[in-house]
């Protein structure tokens, strides 16, 4: 059963007063929730769209004009406005945008604080925009804020962490059909950075792939060994620069070698280029950024055969 909400909830997760929602759907029809005992119980498609909803008029749109506006459509309004998330630092932006709460939480170690207001932003993004417009900037910012010496290593990993049980989630709410494509996510041993990995197992949950996501750090049979048991249409392994060497690619070449022949090899990340002589494999690709990862989801949902 999906879950539901009443209005004080839906309040606290859009920002938008409970008389003014009351108001909207009495006057414009912006959404129409259930009710139960004279209670108002909205579901998380009614969230999403009065989140939408509130972008627009906080963009400068008349609440009348853009109630009628489908869901489409009140997205590309928002896609019309400047990008968020950019920014110099940790520090520049907590408390200053959309990522503020979720940058204090992790800035105080409080896990329950990350878990709550990741769920938050993801009721009201979906799975692709969390992605794009809070994991992603995330870990920009958590990259500059270590090297900057104002986040600590154990910050990244708690968010880290966070962003994983929220993957969790995710799979289990999508449920993708069980003919629908399964694609696996790793990396090598010795390669401990996950983040490239998990944003791309939710853009795949987001486009109805069905993901096995087996963390960092793992040897090449162990990859093969699950591998050859689920049969993915393919298996992307993330590779820093830092752990390109000699032993990384030893185990591309192995993985292209003795992966299964339906089975695509997808190598991400900043050290994809400098292993990728090892893939000695008509289905293996280099993926340069998330753009590319996405077009290759496209393909691959449709069918299409490796050209």
């Amino acid at each position: 059963m999906r879950p539901q909400y009443p209005i004080r909830a839906v309040s606290k997760l859009t920002g938008i007063p409970a008389d003014t929602l009351r108001a909207w759907e009495r006057r414009y029809g912006a959404v129409e929730p259930d009710r139960s005992e004279r209670v108002r119980l909205y579901s998380e498609t009614d969230v999403r769209r009065l989140a939408l909803l509130r972008g627009a008029v906080e963009a400068g749109h008349s609440i009348g004009r853009v109630a009628s506006k489908s869901d489409s459509e009140l997205e590309g309004l928002s896609r019309l406005l400047p990008a968020r998330g950019a920014v110099p630092s940790v520090r520049a932006h907590a408390g200053s945008s959309e990522l503020g709460p979720l940058l204090e939480a992790i800035g105080a170690f409080d896990p329950e604080a990350v878990n709550e207001e990741l769920g938050r932003l993801a009721i009201l993004m979906g799975p692709a925009d969390l992605v794009h417009r809070v994991v992603l900037p995330v870990m920009r910012l958590a990259g500059d804020g270590w090297r900057e010496g104002s986040l600590q290593i154990a910050q990244v990993h708690l968010f880290c962490a966070c962003v994983r049980n929220l993957l969790g989630g995710l799979v289990r709410l999508q449920r993708p059909a069980d003919q629908a494509p399964r694609i696996l996510f790793t990396t090598l041993s010795g390669e401990l950075h996950e983040f490239g990995i998990l944003a791309g197992a939710m853009l795949a949950v987001a486009r109805q792939f069905r993901v096995t996501y087996l963390g960092p750090d793992l040897p090449a049979r162990e990859i093969l060994g699950a591998a050859r048991a689920c049969v993915p249409r393919a298996v992307v392994v993330g590779i820093l620069a830092v752990n390109a060497g000699a032993a990384a690619r030893a185990d591309v070449s192995r993985l292209a070698a003795e992966l299964p022949p339906s089975t695509e090899l997808w190598l991400a990340g900043s050290g994809a280029e400098a292993v990728a002589g090892a893939r000695r494999r008509p289905a293996a690709f280099v993926i340069g950024d998330f753009a590319e990862f996405e077009r290759h989801l496209v393909r691959l949902k449709a069918g299409e055969a490796v050209r």
